[in-house]
């Protein structure tokens, strides 16, 4: 849609891949039915890695209030593409209620192709507003449920909110609505708890939870500590992983 830098290029063009699913073992599960969204503010750095190789960073912050929790990152990107570099800057901030449904999302993209968008949620059908690297705008309407989750390419703290949502059930194989802004697609994310196990994050061993995200289109694999926090994300079939510092 909007022509932002994506995970995977295939046939001449940049693109991204939402998310996704699979069983349970171990200590407490992470789901608890219910639940409420955390009080605290999360905040951190992912280092991103593509085949090994360092590409960027996303600097992220999800703050809570009365009434509304807000994630907001600063994003740099480095790709190549037909053996030139490009570097990107990226912003994105998502306004959500006290349920983690979302009210309003911005998405801005500087550097060699610069794009914005903005979605409002509140209103129904939700509006979209598009500006593309060629400087064309598009407006569009999303028949979108309320608590439908945003996942938008490139933006590694959205997994963080997938796992608050999934706190907030009863475990197991959970299925969301989810909505890609940037590709202007939504469609069903499945997100299953694949119980404790081992996993090696920036070259030290540890004992995380592992959940799996699976669409139509990709497998996601999140790990999470005891406190429900990710920190690893891998998506095997791009190459990518995501390692909180």
């Amino acid at each position: 849609m909007v022509h932002s830098v994506g995970w995977i290029r295939r046939a001449g063009a940049w693109i991204a891949i939402l998310s996704a699913a699979a069983a349970s073992a171990g200590a407490a599960d992470l789901a608890s039915p219910g639940a409420s969204v955390r009080e605290e503010s999360d905040q951190g750095v992912f280092v991103l890695s593509q085949a090994g190789r360092e590409i960027g960073t996303e600097t992220f912050t999800i703050k809570p209030s009365s009434d509304r929790v807000e994630a907001e990152a600063q994003i740099e990107l480095r790709a190549e593409a037909e053996g030139k570099a490009y570097n990107f800057k990226i912003t994105s901030k998502l306004a959500m209620d006290s349920e983690l449904h979302p009210l309003t999302y911005a998405w801005n993209q500087q550097g060699a192709q610069s794009s914005q968008l903005s979605v409002d949620f509140r209103s129904t059908p939700a509006t979209a507003h598009y500006r593309t690297v060629a400087g064309e705008t598009d407006d569009r309407q999303f028949g979108l449920p309320r608590d439908v989750v945003i996942l938008d390419d490139n933006v590694i703290h959205h997994y963080q909110l997938v796992v608050e949502r999934y706190r907030q059930t009863s475990g197991g194989k959970q299925t969301f609505r989810a909505f890609v802004p940037q590709e202007a697609l939504s469609g069903s994310l499945v997100v299953e708890d694949l119980g404790l196990g081992p996993v090696e994050v920036a070259g030290a061993p540890q004992n995380l939870r592992h959940l799996a995200v699976t669409t139509d289109l990709a497998r996601i694999d999140l790990w999470t500590d005891d406190h429900g926090r990710v920190q690893r994300v891998s998506i095997p079939a791009a190459g990518i992983e995501a390692v909180r510092k």
